[in-house]
């Protein structure tokens, strides 16, 4: 039986499967704002489970009702792990409001990072699968110099 190294935090929930890094939003309190320490302690736990290992993010915002600072957003968009080991991004988002926070994020603090907006779950994640094989194909390997 094959355990599943988890980081279950209030807000929100990280874990691995089928090698892709999951983080579900699960906040229910309107009054909530994300700040950057709370995006400190959810970097950290994101460096523990990938390990260094490069892998896709999927997002779930399908519950989201708090609300993000600007402090927050700059942390996340700086990690130099989360940019080094995030190969790309999924969001998964029920509503207007989580579609145009991904946007806004996305256009403003992380523009270069490819992602995708679903409202299915069982889409995102068969989108993962396919762009991990695309990922991994010779061509698409990027060496640094």
């Amino acid at each position: 039986m094959s355990t599943t190294l988890s980081y279950d935090f209030k807000i929100v929930r990280f874990w691995i499967e089928r090698n892709i890094l999951f983080c579900q939003f699960l906040n229910t309190n309107l009054n909530h704002k994300l700040t950057d320490k709370d995006m400190g302690c959810f970097l950290k736990a994101v460096e523990d489970l990938t390990r260094g290992k490069r892998m896709p993010l999927l997002v779930d915002l399908r519950n989201v009702v708090c609300n993000f600072t600007v402090e927050a957003f700059k942390s996340l968009a700086i990690s130099e792990n989360f940019r080094q080991y995030i190969t790309y991004e999924v969001f998964i988002t029920n509503s207007i409001k989580g579609k145009l926070l991904v946007l806004t994020y996305k256009r403003i603090y992380e523009p270069k990072k490819p992602f995708k907006i679903f409202d299915d779950v069982e889409k995102a994640i068969q989108y993962c699968m396919e762009e991990k094989k695309n990922v991994c194909k010779p061509q698409n390997l990027k060496t640094s110099t």
